[in-house]
């Protein structure tokens, strides 16, 4: 009978010590990386109970008026403390969100002074190829050119080249003008634009200062007329106190989003197609037209079918969608830390009812979203995508702010070229 009573005691421990091993072991799970949407959320939230305690402790500071044995004077002096404490607050809130724009619009200048500068030196060389032409021709006259000619339709061929070559170069230089133009216009607005951010962060800390002062002048005031101090600080206290706790945790989400748009890793691949190949990399590269020079490639050119759509490679800010002289319909989107991300040559013919883009200017963007579709707009001689990456803080004789793409791109989706 003890045998059997042992037994079945030692049978009961292991069910139990199963049991509860089973119970308490919750397999892990790894998880899932956090986008910018997902700050954006959190921070929203925040946000909104911030303003719910900013409230609470506008109600506790109104209640001092209730406060027995106080006079009117003493209650009108707090009142008016509280309500410069309140604006003091509201302009600081401004302020931090006018600087915000207008860091975002000093990025977006930039990169649109990189793409006209590109135009702009473009259409230069194009000018100094005329002019040589035109030089090492020009003691042709027109008797030389007749004689030289086969026939007279020859001669008239030969006549109307030059004159073509004539226009061109006019052409180029009207273009020249106006892309200078641009880039006057450009930099000038990239100036005005540095000095109101300047005067905005002028603003921002001197109210932060002056809304500092008037706290403690508040609180000063408070116990020197012993306005029920103790009831109030432990009040105005537990507010302030979960006030800077909702903060803190702002703060360190704000941190967070940075940190995402300023990482300069983990591009996505930007098509969204397995059929593709890599017709042309970054740097040195024949003239995809025949002719007979070289060129230097700004990007990496993707062949895929039209129609293919082009995703985002990162999160981040649209800064442009609209036509581009040589790109033809172009996106770029800002990362942060100055890196952007071009992609060229989009699909403006509205097949099956697409549009041209799937994004606007000032749109936050997640990695993968579909941005755009595949085309030939612009200089292009065939359907495909041309990718770029623009860095700002970055410049070369050879390529402008431009930086090989391959640095940021994803392995394993081609051969690279370093």
């Amino acid at each position: 009978m003890a045998k059997i009573f042992k037994r079945s005691l030692m049978f009961l421990i292991c069910i139990i010590t199963v049991f509860i091993s089973t119970a308490v072991t919750v397999p892990y799970e790894e998880a899932e990386a956090r986008s910018i949407y997902d700050i954006e959320n959190e921070l929203n939230a925040y946000k909104s109970e911030l303003a719910k305690l900013q409230a609470e402790l506008s109600e506790i500071s109104g209640n001092i008026s209730s406060l027995e044995g106080q006079s009117g004077q003493t209650t009108a002096l707090l009142a008016q403390y509280q309500a410069e404490i309140e604006a003091l607050q509201i302009e600081i809130d401004i302020n931090k969100a006018i600087q915000e724009s207008y860091d975002l619009k000093r990025a977006q200048v930039a990169t649109e002074i990189a793409i006209i500068q590109e135009d702009y030196d473009y259409r230069v060389s194009m000018y100094k190829k005329l002019m040589q032409f035109i030089y090492e021709n020009s003691e042709v006259n027109s008797f030389e050119l007749l004689f030289s000619s086969d026939s007279i339709a020859d001669y008239l061929t030969k006549r109307d080249h030059f004159e073509d070559i004539m226009n061109a170069a006019n052409a180029l230089i009207k273009g020249l003008e106006v892309s200078l133009a641009d880039l006057e216009a450009l930099n000038a607005e990239l100036e005005e634009t540095q000095s109101k951010y300047d005067q905005y962060l002028t603003d921002l800390n001197r109210a932060m200062l002056e809304k500092d002062q008037k706290i403690k002048e508040f609180e000063t005031i408070a116990e020197e007329l012993n306005l029920n101090s103790d009831q109030l600080r432990e009040q105005y206290g537990s507010k302030n106190t979960k006030i800077n706790e909702i903060k803190a945790k702002i703060k360190k989400l704000e941190e967070e989003r940075l940190k995402i748009l300023e990482s300069s890793a983990d591009f996505r691949w930007p098509v969204k197609t397995s059929s593709y190949r890599v017709t042309s990399q970054y740097g040195w590269r024949n003239d995809p037209f025949g002719k007979p020079t070289t060129e230097y490639h700004k990007g990496i050119d993707i062949a895929c079918a039209k129609g293919t759509p082009i995703v985002a490679v990162k999160d981040g800010v649209v800064t442009r969608a609209s036509t581009n002289y040589g790109y033809g319909e172009c996106v770029i989107i800002y990362h942060g830390n100055g890196i952007s991300s071009l992609y060229a040559h989009i699909d403006n013919t509205g097949r099956s009812g697409r549009p041209t883009y799937e994004v606007k200017v000032g749109d936050y963007v997640k990695a993968g979203q579909v941005i755009a579709y595949v085309g030939t707009t612009g200089r292009s001689t065939g359907d495909h995508l041309h990718f770029g990456v623009i860095d700002t803080n970055t410049s070369t004789s050879l390529a402008g702010n431009y930086v090989n793409p391959n640095k940021y791109l994803p392995d394993g989706y081609y051969t690279k070229k370093s």
